[in-house]
């Protein structure tokens, strides 16, 4: 028997995982799931078993928010082909702009992502979204996940070679646990990451007034660690003439995709 409860779903596909939420008609969470980022193409097949297990019903608005969607407008024509007769799909997203909606409800805030990669989307007050970074160079997004893991291995002498997006990005972990006890390379790479991150946030602010109050919200594994979170926020300070005020992300980006399809079919 389908869950007459649930009206609408979200999904968040990160660089290395991607989960799914499910509100009632108030918006509020119901069930979720999650499971390994794989390839695009097997997105909606994964979802038709995770809708299954769930005992969801397929004709619930579902919105999909996925990494790139913002620079590659491919990707939305590609889901919605392959949602058709499967899922009532009402749009795609970047994982973005779920997580900014998470964190500021659709109103004005920057929101840095440092997950696998580092991004920073700064919404104004005339509701124009600003991307800054997010560029996925060869190795990595500087600050980011990956970028870590891949200086960190390197410094190790450690191969590289066959490792994915995900694998060298939980290398920062790693890192991030030494540089912690102690000073030293470890520390110093951790101190280049936050530099480069709050470098970001301030490219993201240039235009706007000094001195103007700006909300901030951090999202992404790096910034999960008290450790990096707090230095980040310390070095962003230093650095930037706006008046922060650092902020947390009220739901998931996978709830707050789920809220947003609920709103757009209620009008």
């Amino acid at each position: 028997m389908k869950d007459a409860k649930t009206a609408a779903a979200g999904v968040d596909r990160g660089g290395t995982w991607t989960r799914l939420s499910c509100v009632d008609s108030r918006g509020r969470e119901l069930r979720r799931a999650s499971f390994p980022t794989s390839d695009l193409g097997r997105l909606t097949a994964r979802l038709e078993k995770e809708f299954k297990k769930l005992k969801l019903n397929a004709e619930i608005p579902l919105i999909i928010a996925t990494r790139g969607a913002f620079s590659k407008k491919w990707k939305r024509d590609f889901l919605f082909k392959a949602a058709r007769r499967r899922f009532n799909l009402v749009n795609v997203i970047s994982d973005a702009e779920a997580a900014h909606f998470a964190a500021f409800g659709g109103k004005e805030g920057l929101l840095l992502i440092a997950g696998t990669g580092s991004v920073a989307f700064y919404r104004d007050n005339t509701g124009r979204l600003v991307k800054t970074g997010g560029y996925n160079p060869v190795g990595g997004d500087p600050g980011s996940g990956r970028w870590l893991g891949r200086q960190y291995l390197k410094k190790l002498n450690k191969p590289l070679t066959g490792l994915s997006r995900g694998q060298t990005a939980a290398y920062a972990a790693v890192l991030l646990a030494s540089a912690e006890k102690k000073e030293g390379w470890q520390r110093k790479l951790v101190e280049r990451a936050q530099n480069s991150l709050a470098a970001l946030i301030a490219k993201s602010l240039k235009k706007t007034p000094r001195a103007k109050k700006i909300k901030v919200a951090l999202a992404g594994g790096l910034t999960k660690n008290k450790f990096f979170r707090e230095g980040l926020i310390k070095r962003t300070r230093e650095i930037s003439t706006a008046a922060l005020v650092f902020t947390e992300a009220r739901v998931t980006a996978q709830t707050a995709a789920a809220r947003m399809a609920l709103r757009r079919v209620e009008g």
